[in-house]
């Protein structure tokens, strides 16, 4: 049986399963025909949050954005298909539908796509489809002042391939825009950005969704990922090079301690250096099952003061910066 979509985890209480729902997609006038639990201590404990038919209004809504997660009963998936379907047409057919509810839709698509490719990574469609995702986060990003906010809001607080690269391309996004980079080179960074981890889809699963530290032997192995990826790249006919050296180099250090290929300095290119920078907030910055995650203000401290000889610096601060101007620290 197909694995569920939503986050591939499910949650059971006793004899009832549940799966954790995406809360960005609930709004202010949405009703959904199935009931919406939360986590209470311990958290393998579920507590009703919103009975079904219960519209949410806007104090409900303030609960829903300050709530870590929700989830529904597993048996009541179709009901929530169905309500993300007709959210997904609404978005679709109406222009000016709110930032937030649209976000969270083309995440939701980004998502599904990354899926699709990390299990069929070599597959030529996956270059439009690639282009697809990066071309609406770029369009959603120019179509509205608060976009960039609504976006880095929805990237996920737990830390999983798909999920990071994701938010890495967003993260990429935003700064690149900050920087007043063109549309074109956003889109090539956005790119490279959402395949910079597909390389890890050629790594043994076991070390990927290993729940705790990497032995080093392991990480060992897990470095390869990069060179994977770009070999990945090539093959499915990626030829731009920066496309390419932001998957290649993404884990290089400015002062040469990085790899595949030990490269610093300035030959380190500016897509891998963007891509290094956001690739670590977000892994500093989400949870994971052997950590929890550290606040965004926290997290870039802790990349300003102890990694200047591995980032770069400045664009740390253009990070920083980008932050502060969109109120997100």
């Amino acid at each position: 049986m197909k694995q569920i979509r939503i986050d591939k985890r499910i949650y059971t209480k006793e004899s009832i399963e549940f799966v954790r729902i995406e809360k960005w997609l609930l709004d202010v006038g949405d009703a959904l025909a199935c009931d919406i639990y939360c986590d209470i201590y311990p958290k393998e404990t579920k507590k009703l949050f919103l009975p079904k038919e219960n519209p949410i209004d806007m104090q409900i809504k303030m609960r829903i954005d300050e709530t870590e997660y929700l989830y529904i009963r597993k048996e009541d998936l179709s009901v929530y298909y169905h309500f993300v379907d007709t959210i997904i047409q609404a978005v679709a057919r109406d222009e000016h539908i709110a930032i937030t509810k649209k976000a969270a839709v083309i995440y939701r698509q980004a998502s599904e796509i990354l899926d699709e490719m990390f299990e069929n990574p070599e597959a030529l469609e996956n270059v439009p489809k690639s282009k697809k995702v990066v071309n609406k986060f770029v369009d959603t990003i120019f179509s509205d002042s608060h976009a960039i906010e609504s976006l880095i809001k929805i990237t996920a607080y737990d830390y999983y391939t798909h999920t990071h690269s994701i938010n890495v391309c967003v993260y990429a996004l935003s700064l690149g825009t900050y920087l007043k980079l063109s549309t074109g080179v956003l889109e090539e960074l956005g790119m490279s950005a959402l395949l910079h981890d597909l390389g890890k889809s050629k790594v043994n699963s076991a070390i990927t969704n290993k729940n705790g530290t990497l032995t080093h032997e392991e990480f060992a192995q897990m470095k390869h990922h990069p060179v994977y990826g770009y070999q990945i790249a090539l093959k499915i006919g990626i030829t731009d090079t920066r496309i390419l050296d932001g998957i290649r180099h993404h884990h290089e250090k400015l002062d040469g301690s990085g790899y595949p290929d030990a490269i610093s300095g300035k030959r380190i290119t500016l897509f891998a250096r963007i891509i290094g920078v956001c690739d670590v907030f977000d892994a500093l910055s989400t949870k994971r099952s052997y950590k929890d995650r550290l606040k965004s203000y926290d997290s870039l401290k802790l990349m300003k003061e102890t990694m200047a000889e591995h980032l770069d610096i400045a664009i740390v601060d253009a990070f920083i910066r980008m932050q502060q101007h969109d109120q997100l620290l």
